[in-house]
């Protein structure tokens, strides 16, 4: 690729140059010929690698891992691959994935591609889910534990009580009306801790009715006053319904909570194909994005595709804006 000379080998030239990835030819002993493309990959100045040895630039460990590419694509004549992490002559800690073809018998091409953004993101997709995970694990030893001290101990009093009343109804039936009445009042009691229980899960009215009524129901069960400056009457996804539903009610309940907020303002609207809703309180500020219920939300948000973005400067309230796919 020296010497270009003919408008073809030019054209092919300018190509390489326009790559977005680093272009290298390499000898089977690691000596530089050419390179071509992105040369801010480099680690070390363009400069100073033309006719000069890997071994002799790069650290052993990295420079290991790639002569043991480059004998592997020689001797199988396939192509090879290896990663590694290093840092640029220009000073960024950058993900390679190196692809390496060999040319000739005692030469090799590699295509020096920066993975960092998506090992990046992969990394935080791993870590959403594993919140994810551990969230719905939480989830569900609290359901189980709110069973246990709730409905269950109402149930077993129940049970009890039949068990009472059927020994009264042979030596004391006038007992059973009073222990009746009692076995009545625990199952009443019961059926409401259940229905608590699921509407902690899913409100009824946000899957029969949709997002603008079961946000104007938060509302009026709120502790402070709220504004609902605007809502939807459209239906959308019931996923991203339930998560537009839970940013506006963890809002709310953190403005209650911790903010010493006086007021709060929603609304939420779909736009094309996609809902976005802000929770705005005029308290404290401060609040952490990496906090548990914060961080919650927007790994929920994330799992879907959307965004959660929290401004809250101290003095100054806080906000919650969300952008979630409509379906």
């Amino acid at each position: 690729m020296d010497g270009v000379s003919s408008p073809v080998e030019a054209r092919h030239r300018a190509l390489l140059e326009a790559l977005p990835d680093l272009l290298l030819r390499l000898r089977a002993d690691g000596t530089y010929l050419e390179m071509a493309g992105d040369l801010s990959r480099l680690a070390n100045p363009p400069e100073t690698v033309i006719g000069a040895n890997a071994r002799d630039l790069l650290e052993p460990e990295i420079a290991e891992q790639l002569m043991e590419g480059v004998s592997t694509a020689l001797a199988s004549g396939e192509l090879a691959t290896v990663n590694y992490r290093l840092r640029t002559y220009a000073g960024e800690n950058c993900d390679f994935e190196l692809r390496i073809a060999p040319a000739s018998q005692d030469e090799v091409v590699v295509i020096v591609r920066d993975v960092t953004d998506v090992r990046t993101a992969m990394r935080e997709l791993r870590e959403s889910r594993a919140r994810v995970v551990a969230a719905g694990d939480a989830a569900g030893r609290r359901i189980e534990r709110n069973l246990h001290d709730g409905a269950q101990q109402r149930l077993v009093t129940v049970s009890l009580h039949l068990h009472l009343i059927e020994q009264r109804l042979a030596s004391r039936p006038e007992a059973v009306p009073g222990l009746l009445k009692a076995a009545q009042a625990e199952l009443t009691l019961a059926l409401e801790d259940i229905r608590e229980l699921v509407r902690g899960l899913h409100p009824r009215i946000l899957t029969d009715h949709g997002l603008g009524p079961a946000i104007r129901a938060l509302a009026e069960r709120a502790v402070l006053p709220v504004e609902l400056l605007e809502l939807p009457e459209e239906r959308a996804g019931p996923v991203a319904e339930a998560a537009v539903y839970y940013v506006v009610a963890e809002a709310l309940a953190n403005a209650a909570k911790h903010a010493g907020a006086k007021a709060v303002t929603i609304w939420v609207r779909f736009e094309e194909d996609r809902i976005l809703a802000e929770v705005a309180d005029d308290g404290c500020g401060g609040a952490d994005p990496r906090g548990t219920g914060l961080q919650g939300l927007s790994d929920r948000v994330a799992a879907l595709g959307g965004h959660l973005a929290v401004s809250s400067e101290r003095g100054a309230g806080t906000a919650l804006r969300a952008e979630v796919p409509r379906h």
